[in-house]
């Protein structure tokens, strides 16, 4: 019964609440045309527990049936995976770590950050349980996984200058979230730097963590390509109508939401709750909380990530765009 009550706010939102939008018939039809796109594409992956909710309740799907548009779901494995999605135009949409979006931006993706999916991390650098490094300060020389332009790979970056180290001292191989996990419980690195269900996994399986970002407020965002928000604004709002409906259901359901990513992912469900239960599900409209969490990075951001010359106050000021989220939540 709740799933299908769920279901019902949803429809509610996303048909009634954000857009009062119109019926399939007639006029409406050329209403919807103009307003509602014919496809709607966007991302997702096993990373991200939310979108792998609403992707598989079909709730977008629900959401956007009455105006014919097909939605479109695009698996990525990262941050760089969704972004690079964007940028060539495969998805409208993309969901990233905070910084990610505020470098794809930087690099000339033009994208707005439009929503905060859930706040806290999980990104954490680990090793094997019997390793000689037992700081972050003892990775001097030694082979790290990551990937570049993702969260885990800002986090040991301000990991590394806490400790009077950088991303120079190291040797860094660049491997996907799966692949550098894998990596690490081969022996093949001397840690690792990943997200969940990874983590948690390596954690479960007493791996070390060396350092832990949980204490850092960063945001797991929702981007939309500019040329589709400008052209339809109405589709950003239901669409959003949905996710704020997600995220409430989420808050409210805590241990079906783990039951149901256990499911579908087939994880340990130790794995799930350790996982679900890092993140933070509220304040979804960008701020400057957002933009000072990313600002605070940039400083040691080198040149293979930040182009030279690049304005970060300038970036800043154009990434975020609160509007769409401030009229689905009524703020």
């Amino acid at each position: 019964m709740k799933a299908e009550h769920s279901r019902r706010q949803i429809l509610k939102f996303g048909l009634a609440g954000a857009l009062a939008a119109p019926l399939v018939t007639g006029r409406a039809l050329a209403q919807a045309s103009s307003d509602f796109p014919a496809e709607l594409k966007l991302d997702w992956g096993f990373y991200s527990s939310h979108t792998l909710l609403i992707k598989n309740k079909g709730w977008l799907e629900d959401a956007f049936k009455d105006v014919g548009t097909k939605i479109t779901w695009v698996q990525s494995r990262g941050s760089n995976n969704s972004l690079e999605f964007l940028k060539v135009g495969s998805t409208d949409f993309a969901g990233s770590a905070a910084l990610s979006a505020f470098l794809a931006r930087a690099n000339g993706v033009p994208l707005k950050v439009i929503y905060v999916a859930s706040w806290g991390g999980s990104s954490i650098i680990q090793v094997r349980p019997d390793s000689p490094v037992k700081t972050v300060a003892d990775l001097k020389g030694k082979t790290i996984a990551v990937t570049k332009g993702t969260a885990p790979y800002f986090t040991l970056v301000r990991a590394l200058d806490q400790n009077k180290l950088s991303i120079d001292d190291l040797k860094v191989v660049n491997l996907q979230h799966p692949e550098g996990f894998n990596a690490l419980q081969q022996g093949q690195v001397d840690a690792w730097v990943g997200i969940d269900p990874h983590t948690s996994q390596a954690e479960l399986a007493g791996d070390r963590a060396i350092f832990d970002e949980r204490s850092w407020r960063d945001g797991s965002v929702f981007s939309v390509s500019e040329e589709f928000l400008a052209k339809h604004p109405k589709a950003v709002e239901r669409l959003l109508g949905v996710w704020v409906e997600t995220q409430k259901w989420i808050r409210e359901n805590n241990r079906e939401f783990i039951d149901f990513v256990t499911k579908v992912t087939g994880n340990d469900p130790k794995i799930t709750e350790l996982t679900i239960n890092k993140r933070d599900w509220k304040d979804p409209v960008p701020g400057e909380e957002l933009l000072n969490s990313i600002r605070i990075v940039t400083p040691l951001l080198g040149d293979d990530v930040l182009r030279p010359g690049i304005s970060v106050d300038n970036v800043l000021s154009s990434l975020i765009d609160p509007a769409p989220a401030k009229k689905v939540l009524g703020a």
